[in-house]
């Protein structure tokens, strides 16, 4: 990226979220380039774990979204608005119609964070290959206003919870190496890491390469 399409992502950055958040990203920057594209990957067995249960804060309730028109306009414009409108809106759709789930997470009926899920396979080309009642939890985001809170382990819990009584087989997530914060996040759940990859695109095809590996997809 050029100097000054950075400098002025960051400042456009600074003025939605203000100055203490835009530090903390640089801060993430820099962890990024120092782990490289490293992620860690988690397994959660549905049919046995159990979501440990967690102090929500007062008045959060949880929403699944399954089509873009459920959504209301505010959280709609909450949710594109957080970085790229233009790419967040075509992205949002693009999920929606390969059907994803989309999770919203709010205290007194304002978003503070969301997930997605699909069943049976991923959105773009992963690490593995799912099962056919396999999901995949991906692209999680906690409103800066709202981090510290625990959200973001909650909001994992209840989908857990909820991916469980529908029967599903298995649940898989992944958190770059870099991001301390969602590490220590999927710690306060029922996810356990089973290996740590990267991936790259090669005329077209994916390439894994794996480190400490301890799990056979099906």
């Amino acid at each position: 990226m050029h100097p000054q399409d950075f400098i002025r992502r960051l400042s456009q950055y600074a003025k939605r979220h203000g100055f203490r958040a835009t530090m903390s990203r640089i801060v993430v920057s820099v962890k990024r380039i120092r782990t490289g594209r490293w992620n860690i990957l988690f397994v959660c067995d549905l049919a046995t774990c159990k979501p440990p249960v967690l102090d929500d804060p007062n008045h959060a309730k949880m929403e699944r979204k399954k089509t873009e028109d459920e959504l209301s306009g505010q959280d709609l414009l909450q949710i594109t608005s957080a970085w790229n409108p233009k790419i967040a809106r075509r992205q949002l759709s693009e999920r929606f119609a390969q059907g994803a789930s989309l999770w919203l997470f709010k205290l007194d009926d304002k978003l503070a964070a969301y997930g997605w899920t699909i069943i049976g396979r991923t959105v773009e080309p992963h690490f593995i290959s799912l099962g056919i009642n396999d999901a995949h939890l991906f692209d999680f985001f906690v409103f800066p206003e709202y981090r510290g809170q625990r959200i973001n382990p909650s909001l994992v819990n209840h989908i857990l919870t909820k991916l469980a009584s529908e029967m599903r087989n298995r649940a898989f997530i992944e958190a770059a190496q870099w991001n301390t914060a969602q590490l220590c996040s999927l710690n306060k759940t029922p996810f356990r890491p089973f290996g740590r990859a990267s991936k790259y695109s090669i005329f077209g095809k994916t390439l894994v390469i794996w480190r400490n590996k301890d799990f056979k997809a099906a």
